[in-house]
């Protein structure tokens, strides 16, 4: 990446951080804004999106065969984070939460993302957008809430795990 592409993506970065900021609540607004912040791609270097192989005919993710990694389908945000808060220990395990895939994204440890998931589902549902995640920064673990419209017309919310 050029200079000039680097620059260009840090300051979109900085403006869509200044966003983020003023659309969530003030508690997790507070969270976000005392935490360290990356415009580095290299932050999600555990990603593990799902995909189809189609090759293979099966679900896959980004990085191929990841140990653990487990996709599951839900029809509604609230039952989408009822499962994460039941089935994920809040662990103090550094990561980078992201809102965009393109950044920025935000350093916090896996338990403060699950805390948090509450207000995160609130700015999720005001905002129409629901394709979030936390992956770890040293760890091979990660949580992706994303987003589908199938061709059915009917649209699930899918969420992927690994490495918990």
């Amino acid at each position: 990446m050029s200079k000039l592409e680097t620059k260009l993506r840090e300051v979109k970065n900085k403006r869509a951080r200044r966003e983020l900021l003023d659309s969530v609540d003030p508690v997790l607004s507070c969270l976000l804004s005392e935490v360290e912040f990356s415009h580095d791609v290299q932050c999600l270097k555990y990603a593990a999106f799902s995909t189809w192989d189609m090759e293979a005919d099966q679900q896959t993710t980004t990085r191929g065969m990841v140990e653990g990694w487990d996709l599951k389908y839900f029809d509604t945000m609230a039952e989408m984070t009822s499962f994460i808060k039941a089935s994920i220990e809040p662990a103090i395990i550094p990561g980078w939460f992201f809102i965009d895939t393109d950044g920025p994204y935000y350093s916090l440890t896996l338990a403060e993302f699950v805390l948090n998931l509450d207000l995160l589902q609130n700015y999720c549902e005001a905002q129409d957008h629901f394709d979030i995640g936390w992956v770890g920064k040293s760890s091979d673990m990660g949580v992706i809430f994303e987003f589908n419209h199938t061709s059915f017309c009917r649209n699930q919310l899918e969420v992927c795990t690994w490495g918990m």
